[in-house]
């Protein structure tokens, strides 16, 4: 299952999912209509954050389509060693990816 947590700003969102007194590593991503991150794993917990955006996640052979226009900020967390993938299907998806 894909696990989502859905939350009124970034900084809600941030606030709620970063542990505190904790080290986190936060990239940015920019990326156009097309791009495809295949499905791929970490050693670490990740979390995909973003606000704005047409896209579909995919994990653990499940998939989910986002519409993001912006109202809410959605986080998608994928645990330690869990296989999972992006497709960009609006113009572009800015977004954030945190890893601990």
């Amino acid at each position: 299952m894909i696990k989502t947590e859905y939350y009124s700003s970034l900084e809600e969102a941030f606030e709620s999912t970063m542990s505190k007194d904790y080290d986190h590593v936060l990239i940015r991503h920019a990326y156009p209509k097309g791009t495809r991150i295949y499905p791929h794993t970490h050693e670490v917990h990740e979390w995909v954050v973003a606000t704005h955006g047409h896209f579909t996640v995919e994990s653990e052979g499940e998939e989910k389509e986002f519409n993001l226009d912006g109202e809410k900020t959605v986080v998608i967390h994928y645990p330690a060693g869990t296989e999972h993938g992006l497709t960009v299907l609006g113009d572009v998806l800015e977004y954030f990816v945190m890893r601990n």
